[in-house]
C-alpha cells in the first residue's frame, strides 16, 4: 500500500487545501505550486502532473517516464518556480540518468536538460535559485558505496563534492565501518542541504537525518534503528528546510504497528519540536509525504 499525502499551501487561501490523486505518487511542492507523478494504466508509465497556486491541474507536454519522477520544486528568481527531475535509461539500476528541468507557469516552456560537468548518471536533484544538489551514480562500486552527493551552480564549469557521513563501526553489534548508507531524500535551500540516509545490514536497519552546509561537514540531526521485528524499515521522509528549521517526517515502522510513534518533527540548533497529530492510521504502509512550508 502506498499512501500519498500532500499539504499544499496556496497564497490565495488562508486554509491549506488537500489535493488527492488516487494514481499519484512522489509529490513535491513550493511557492503554491505542486507536482507529482500519476500512473497511466494505458501505457504502464508515469505522467508528470502540476497544480498551480490557483488550483489548476495540468499535464505538461513532456514524455512520460518508466518510473515515478523524482521531482523537486524550487525558486528560480522572482516568482518563477522550477521543477527538476531525472530521466534514466535504466530506472532500476539508475544508469544513464540525466537531469531535466521545466519552468512552471510559463506559456510555451519546454523541458530543458541540465548538464553538470564531469559526466555520469545524475539523479535525485533539488534546486534553489540556480544551485543544484544531486546524486551521481557510482557505477564502478554500485552496491558497495553510496552515490556521490554533488552541488553545482547552473552554468559554472565545476561541481562541488559534498562529504558524506561515515561510521566508525561497532564490532559487537556487527555494524561495519564506512559510509553511512544511501541517500534516499535530498533538499537544498541557499547554501545548505539536508538529506536522509538508509542502511541495512542483515535484519538491522538504520535511518538517519543529516544537515550540511555546502562548505561544511555533515551534522547528524536524528536517527532511528529497526530490526527483524519491525513491520518495515524505519525511514525519514521528505526533509524540508524552511526558515531556520529543518522538518522531516519519521515513519517508525514499529513492531506493534503503532502509528502514534510516527512523528513530524522540526529541528533548530538543538531545539526539537514534534507535532501531536498522527498523519497515518496504520504503522505499516509505505509513505510518501511532501510538505510545502
Amino acid at each position: 500500500m502506498l499512501l500519498v499525502l500532500a499539504v499544499l499551501a496556496s497564497p490565495a487561501s488562508a486554509e491549506a487545501p488537500v489535493q488527492l490523486d488516487p494514481q499519484g505518487t512522489t509529490v513535491a511542492a513550493f511557492g503554491g505550486w505542486a507536482a507529482w507523478s500519476r500512473s497511466d494504466p494505458a501505457t504502464g508509465r508515469f505522467a508528470l502532473v502540476t497544480r498551480s497556486p490557483q488550483g489548476a491541474i495540468a499535464l505538461p507536454a513532456i514524455p512520460e517516464s518508466a518510473s515515478p519522477f523524482d521531482v523537486e520544486l524550487g525558486p528560480a528568481g522572482g516568482s518563477a518556480v522550477l521543477a527538476v527531475y531525472s530521466r534514466c535509461a535504466d530506472t532500476r539500476q539508475l544508469m544513464g540518468c540525466r537531469i531535466d528541468s521545466l519552468a512552471l507557469g510559463l506559456a510555451g516552456a519546454g523541458e530543458r536538460s541540465l548538464s553538470p560537468p564531469g559526466g555520469g548518471s545524475d539523479h535525485r536533484p533539488a534546486i534553489w535559485n540556480g544551485e543544484l544538489a544531486f546524486l551521481r551514480r557510482n557505477a564502478t562500486s554500485a552496491g558497495r558505496r553510496p552515490d556521490s552527493l554533488l552541488a553545482w551552480k547552473l552554468g559554472s564549469r565545476t561541481v562541488h563534492t559534498l562529504p558524506l557521513p561515515s561510521s566508525r563501526g561497532n564490532r559487537r553489534a556487527g555494524w561495519p565501518a564506512g559510509l553511512t548508507g544511501t541517500v534516499t531524500g535530498l533538499t537544498i535551500k541557499g547554501s545548505q542541504v539536508a538529506y536522509v540516509t538508509s542502511n541495512v545490514v542483515g535484519s538491522f536497519g538504520e535511518a538517519t537525518l543529516w544537515f550540511e552546509p555546502l562548505a561544511g561537514r555533515p551534522e547528524l540531526i536524528d536517527q532511528e534503528t529497526g530490526g527483524a521485528g519491525n513491520v518495515c524499515q524505519p525511514q525519514f521522509v521528505s526533509p524540508v528546510l524552511s526558515g531556520r528549521w529543518l522538518y522531516a517526517y519519521l515513519h517508525a515502522c514499529d513492531p506493534s504497528a503503532n502509528p502514534h510513534l510516527d512523528r513530524l518533527t522540526r529541528y533548530r540548533h538543538g531545539e526539537v519540536q514534534s507535532a501531536a497529530y498522527t498523519f497515518v492510521h496504520s504503522g505499516q504502509p509505505q509513505i510518501t509525504l511532501r510538505l510545502s512550508l
